[in-house]
């Protein structure tokens, strides 16, 4: 079965609609191909979007039995079946792009997911009592521990003097790749600044959302990305985005 063969088949094959000798052959292409395999998961990842979201509606079982009879119905041989067919095909496919559209529009976007991304890592990092693996004040202490750790040395500024000490460090896993976590604190507010290479992407300026109650700033410079977290207010968390900016 070839890469296109498996495309075609991939959403019958997740909806247990192929044939056993289809499916073999589907799943012995898949575990040979990582194309094939990124295509799958990632169709897996938009079905559990759906469904996790309020665009997907389980139908009752009545509307199934209606919509089975109705196209039981259309089947049926007509004098002028074959026009009665072309509209139907026509209206079938202006919903579906409709649909399309709409999905893609309510799809949240790459920054967006990012921002749940690194909220999510914060809450983890709270929450299990593992906020630091290399607990220190001392920006040299912390530097030093990500060497052979990560394939970058992440910048660790002293800013204990503007209003923000350092906590420590750690190890953590956002969009797919190991970064590194720096930890400051303000008045007990502990302060979560990811960074990661940031290969060939542009400079960017200071950019600041929400995602699930916490207000997070972004940027990318001397090619570094950084994204920082924090339950501070907005001005505190841009007063300390600027600082560590200006820093590195």
């Amino acid at each position: 079965m070839s890469c296109d063969q498996t495309r075609l088949y991939l959403h019958a094959y997740l909806d247990d609609e192929l044939g056993v000798a289809e499916a073999v052959r589907f799943e012995a292409h898949l575990a040979d191909c990582p194309d094939c395999q990124t295509a799958q998961s990632e169709a897996l990842a938009i079905r559990a979007a759906i469904r996790g979201s309020d665009l997907y509606y389980r139908p009752s079982q009545a509307l199934a039995l209606r919509v089975n009879a109705a196209v039981r119905q259309a089947a049926r041989p007509r004098s002028n079946g074959m026009q009665w067919m072309a509209i139907a095909a026509a209206v079938i496919v202006t919903i579906g792009l409709a649909l399309f559209l709409t999905l893609r529009n309510r799809q949240p976007g790459g920054q967006e997911l990012l921002a749940r991304a690194v909220v999510d890592s914060h809450i983890r990092s709270l929450q299990a009592n593992h906020l630091v693996d290399v607990p220190s004040s001392d920006h040299h202490t912390v530097k030093p521990w990500f060497q052979g750790r990560l394939d970058f040395s992440p910048p660790v500024p002293d800013l204990a003097a503007q209003g923000w000490p350092l906590e420590g460090g750690r190890l953590d896993y956002i969009d797919g790749k190991t970064v590194a976590a720096i930890v400051y604190e303000r008045r007990k507010h502990q302060v979560n600044v990811f960074l990661w290479p940031a290969g060939q992407s542009p400079d960017e300026p200071v950019l600041q959302q929400t995602a699930q109650g916490y207000h997070v700033v972004h940027w990318t410079a001397n090619g570094m990305t950084y994204w920082i977290t924090s339950d501070l207010n907005p001005a505190e968390l841009q007063q300390f985005a600027q600082l560590l900016r200006q820093a590195n």
